[in-house]
């Protein structure tokens, strides 16, 4: 029988496919995706430390998506979504709009888009991704 981590990693992997991405913060791989502020498709997870994504400029690759970083997720979510009675606990902006990024080794630390994007906690730290 899987353990909960094992059943987490699982879930993760299988919702992160289809994630729109853009360069992360250990890109090394040039302008395999296009360029600076090109976007691709998660299309799937080679394991729980490599993903594939598919550039729009046609280019399939493998990335790093634990230890190292070669990707971000673009936050996409429709312009509605609005997390009542949360804060960002960077920017104090209350309610998240769009994506509303959970700190998964801090209790109770919620991000935007802007400051998760923007380095505003450790980067090593994972975060649920919560678009709903």
């Amino acid at each position: 029988m899987e353990s909960n981590a094992g059943n987490r990693t699982t879930r993760f992997m299988m919702e992160g496919v289809g994630a729109r991405v853009i360069r992360g913060p250990d890109w090394k791989w040039g302008k395999q995706d296009g360029g600076e502020g090109h976007v691709g498709t998660v299309r799937n997870f080679e394991s729980p430390e490599e993903v594939v994504v598919v550039w729009d400029n046609g280019t399939a690759a493998n990335y790093r998506c634990s230890g190292a970083y070669d990707l971000r997720i673009l936050d996409s979510a429709p312009t509605g979504v609005k997390h009542d009675g949360t804060m960002c606990d960077m920017c104090r902006q209350q309610p998240i709009f769009g994506i509303r990024w959970k700190c998964a080794e801090c209790n109770n630390y919620d991000l935007c888009s802007i400051c998760y994007h923007g380095d505003k906690h450790p980067l090593r730290h994972r975060f649920y991704r919560i678009t709903t």
